[in-house]
């Protein structure tokens, strides 16, 4: 009679996330940004040209797979554009178009660039289409952000409204005014985070553009941290933690 093997761990968690675009595309974008830090650092630390060319060319290659990851992303985000037409809250409907509009362009021109790089054909105008993919992106942290803090407003004052129940002799009123407030304390919560990864994201688009002068390093290290940052969130929402 034969019994099933287990692993001593318990892997279906890293199962389900590694299943997911998303998921494998955080841990590829980590792993691009930090051998961009790497190469920058390495070069400064005197270290020979073939180990700096590693990283470097680890760097290009995880950046030319993520946009073949990439490729045909457009359609979704113009579908999501789509759907957030039946937004209720006007500003919120305007800026969520605006920003999945944005990374249509966005990652249109991507793939784009990712034709040229992968050398299946040259385009003349490839720097053209760097600087709008670049413009796109970020506009569409933007709208992000932007959102970010109408929503923060937003929780603010249904959190005044809220406060205003625990004045209530009444028990019930009083409970209802707690679970209330502890469910606005994790939606702020999570706001905050995606606000602090847009503000940190906003830096990448904004040097390639020029208006900001970061270095690779200061680069590297920003994008391997909103990865991480980012592959937190999408464990959290496949393995519902």
């Amino acid at each position: 009679m034969s019994s099933a093997v287990s692993l001593p761990v318990n892997v279906q968690p890293w199962l389900k996330y590694a299943a997911t675009t998303v998921g494998r595309d955080k841990i590829y974008r980590a792993v691009q940004y930090f051998s961009r830090f790497l190469a920058w650092y390495l070069l400064r630390q005197g270290a020979t040209k073939e180990t700096v060319a590693r990283f470097s060319n680890l760097k290009k290659t995880l950046g030319l797979s993520r946009k073949l990851m990439r490729f045909g992303k457009p359609i979704e985000h113009l579908e999501n554009a789509a759907k957030a037409t039946s937004v209720k809250d006007e500003f919120l409907r305007y800026a969520t178009i605006g920003k999945q509009l944005a990374y249509a362009g966005y990652l249109t021109f991507d793939g784009l660039i990712f034709i040229d790089g992968s050398g299946a054909y040259k385009f003349k105008n490839i720097k053209k289409y760097n600087e709008l993919a670049s413009k796109f992106w970020l506009a569409g942290i933007v709208f992000g952000f932007v959102s970010g803090l109408y929503k923060t407003r937003q929780i603010q004052i249904r959190r005044v409204t809220a406060a205003r129940g625990l004045a209530h002799s009444g028990e019930s009123e009083k409970s209802n005014a707690r679970t209330e407030l502890k469910a606005l304390a994790k939606e702020q919560h999570s706001v905050n985070t995606q606000l602090l990864q847009d503000g940190l994201d906003m830096l990448l688009p904004s040097t390639a553009l020029g208006y900001l002068n970061l270095d690779d390093g200061a680069l590297g290290l920003i994008g391997t941290t909103t990865a991480i940052m980012g592959a937190k969130t999408q464990w959290r929402k496949v393995n519902k933690a």
